[in-house]
């Protein structure tokens, strides 16, 4: 498979020193060249190519992203790594939390009780969930651009996709392989990511959410930090061990290598790798385009966000009983609202955006000191400011549509799904019956599905307030007529607005909606299309499509080939620097030292938490579901059973800081010690250092990870069954 990557709006603006010490998310296949040295100097035992090669095995084959089955099965989400030469592997609990919650029911709640299979029948299949397996990384930048001589545009851009296939084609014709190029430095450079996609993962172990959410939303992004973060899958193949859909038959893979655990755990000032796939940064934004994001962009997220968490947390007070199907969603909506908001004090608080622009008054002064790079970069900057002005405008709309629009009330998405049965019945060209049938069968599940995880009076309170986040804050141009004319006719009325778009909508009702679907929808899907509700959300999406997305996507390509050569500005004038590209979802590593900090005036931070902290939140907390023990894990800590997993001072340690350069995606990354072994698994950052993605900053920037002894001790002490610790390797 081939896709060509352009990674949206990348700018890479060089900070004036040098990259700085633990900074950076390095490329592997050019860690021996750019890095290795200093990781060496900084404790590092193993060789280049014990960390990665294509002819012996190495870390790079045990670690795994995690991919959802869809148009991009290639983007992943999280990270994971294999711990066992049977398939197994260990991410994050955030990162499949879905999937438990869809195994769950009120009589064998998962999220409660935990996920334990004692067995290989009991690991139940993750539908749609699927792993990717690096088999090597290249620079292909040669081959992608060949023949681009001279083009522009259009023009380029074809080229390029053309090339990229001949290239796919080439790596992966005869063979179970799977293929992406992306793109590096704003288009200057191209790598190849060569992969295995598995398609059949099983559940196999996660504990309940008083461990592995402990804390809740109150600890997230914050430091101490008691929360167990893990979980366990296993991916199976065919008999030949090649990748295979999910098929009874299907076995456990032979992994070609997997991560060794150690006892010792870590101490500060020890050298600590990050492997993982992270998703993106924009170390190199530009003063004008990060000042959009943070005071325009971010902002309106935040107070949409903020809204929906205010209604969730409001209903879920007065009904206990929606926690279990809302536990998911509030933590999706919670998690990029801290974030966000993280990210709007970060920024303001290394006055990044000042000192960005002091950083492009330092490239245009070496711009003007040579007639050559006056005449091909003089105009370039301020080009690019033009162009963002109009562009910032759609990112912004954009934004609203996303946040406030299409993901504003969970009808909204599902209302779009029956487009495709309206166009059946209302084109012009005559469907058959069959497809007709297939796509209502398809959406009486999806119905089925909906309402079995869908509050009427939650969706309608969020979508009361969503319609004035879009009204208010969307420009005019940008409004839908259906919009405009309901709030003219309740006279800005959205309570009773929506009070009666609901009553009398047949998308909130479910048997009416079933019966529809299972009827002669011949003369019925006028119901359907002279449906208020489902008018008022179809609107959303004619807006976006009409004046939001083509205008936007307009802008975007005047903006790439000013960034690509903005870009060959940057990387002339720092030629004698060894620089690194912004994460793309592709294999890095990351790497520095286990250290504490000092986040802010008077805070001081110690390096790890212990089971006496966590002690402490329960009994501080006795009303707080967010802090609860179980007894069995309350037992425990009174009689200090901790086995060989305490320190010598007799505690537990739960989870630890180091100082390694991580982003969204870096969720369920190993992080191994300087021989490569398994001390913990990434899970978070802090808030105060999640700015890192626009400029890293040694002093505040720590990401968060559970110690492994920690996991291996609720494994040993506090699952029912010994079934994965048996499994698991321990140096």
């Amino acid at each position: 498979m081939y896709r060509t990557l352009l990674l949206g709006l990348i700018v890479l603006m060089v900070a004036v020193g040098r990259v700085k010490a633990d900074e950076g998310m390095w490329l592997p296949i050019l860690l021996k060249e750019q890095k290795f040295a200093e990781m060496r100097k900084k404790g590092l035992k193993l060789s280049a190519e014990e960390i990665y090669s294509v002819n012996q095995a190495c870390l790079k084959d045990a670690i795994i992203g995690l991919v959802s089955e869809g148009p991009d099965n290639l983007r992943s989400f999280c990270s994971a790594s294999f711990v066992s030469d049977e398939g197994l592997l260990i991410t994050n609990f955030h990162c499949i939390m879905s999937y438990i919650e869809r195994f769950s029911t009120p009589e064998n709640d998962f999220l409660k009780y935990g996920y334990w299979a004692s067995k290989r029948e009991e690991e139940s299949l993750c539908r749609g969930l699927m792993v990717k397996q690096l088999v090597r990384m290249e620079d292909v930048t040669d081959r992608i651009m060949e023949g681009t001589e001279g083009l522009s545009g259009a023009e380029y851009s074809r080229k390029i996709d053309e090339n990229g296939k001949k290239l796919a084609e080439e790596v992966t014709k005869g063979k179970k392989l799977e293929m992406r190029v992306q793109s590096l430095f704003a288009n200057n450079q191209y790598i190849m990511s060569v992969y295995r996609l598995f398609k059949d993962v099983r559940m196999v172990a996660a504990p309940p959410m008083s461990i592995s959410k402990f804390g809740g939303l109150s600890d997230n992004w914050s430091w101490p930090r008691h929360t167990g973060d893990f979980a366990f899958l296993r991916v199976y193949v065919n008999e030949q061990n090649e990748p295979r859909a999910y098929n009874q038959k299907n076995v456990p893979y032979k992994t070609t290598n997997y991560l060794k655990i150690s006892l010792k755990g870590v101490k500060e000032n020890d050298f600590a790798m990050v492997l993982g796939y992270p998703a993106s940064t924009k170390q190199y934004i530009p003063s004008f385009g990060l000042e959009a994001i943070i005071e325009k962009e971010n902002a309106a997220k935040v107070q949409i966000r903020g809204e929906k968490l205010a209604i969730l947390k409001q209903e879920m007070e007065a009904d206990p009983g929606l926690r279990l199907r809302y536990s998911t969603r509030i933590s999706s909506i919670s998690n990029s609202y801290l974030k966000w908001k993280g990210e709007i004090q970060g920024v303001r608080h290394m006055n990044l955006i000042e000192e960005k622009r002091r950083e492009e008054e330092a490239f245009q002064q070496w711009v003007e000191a040579s007639p050559e790079r006056k005449a091909k970069y003089g105009t370039v900057l301020e080009d690019m400011r033009e162009v963002y002005k109009e562009l910032s405008e759609y990112n912004l709309a954009n934004d609203y549509f996303s946040e406030a629009g299409l993901n504003g009330a969970e009808i909204v998405p599902f209302i779009g799904k029956f487009e495709k049965l309206v166009a059946m019945y209302n084109g012009r060209k005559p469907v058959k019956e069959a497809s007709q049938k297939s796509e209502s069968n398809r959406l009486i599940g999806l119905t089925k599905q909906f309402f079995g995880n869908w509050s009427y009076e939650i969706d309608r309170k969020t979508f009361r307030n969503m319609l004035v986040r879009y009204y208010e804050g969307m420009p005019m141009k940008f409004h839908t007529e259906v919009m405009e004319n309901a709030m003219k006719r309740y006279g800005g009325d959205v309570e009773k607005l929506s009070q009666d778009l609901f009553a009398n909508s047949i998308f909130t009702k479910q048997q009416d909606l079933l019966d529809f679907l299972m009827s002669d929808k011949e003369n019925g899907v006028k119901v359907i299309t002279e449906d208020p509700l489902y008018q008022l959300s179809i609107n959303y999406y004619r807006v976006f499509v009409e004046r939001i997305s083509r205008q936007r996507g307009a802008w975007q390509m005047k903006m790439l080939p000013l960034y690509k050569i903005f870009q060959e500005g940057m990387l002339e004038m720092k030629q004698d620097q060894v620089l690194y590209p912004d994460a793309n979802g592709s294999l890095r590593v990351s790497f520095g030292t286990v250290r504490g900090c000092e986040p802010e005036d008077g805070l001081s931070y110690r390096y790890y938490t212990t089971m006496d902290g966590m002690y402490d939140k329960y009994l501080n907390n006795p009303n707080d579901s967010e802090y609860y023990l179980p007894k069995k894990m309350r037992d425990l800590y009174q009689k200090q059973d901790y086995g060989r997993y305490g320190d010598k001072d007799g505690r537990l340690r739960v989870c630890f800081l180091t100082d390694a350069h991580t982003t969204s995606g870096n969720s369920g990354s190993a992080v191994v010690n300087a021989k490569g072994e398994l001390v913990g698994i990434n899970f978070d950052r802090l808030w105060q250092g999640v700015a890192s993605d626009y400029r890293y900053h040694r002093d505040i920037c720590r990401n968060i990870v559970v110690d492994i002894r920690y996991i291996l001790f609720v494994l040993e002490k506090y699952a029912p069954s010994s079934y994965v610790f048996d499994e698991i390797h321990i140096e």
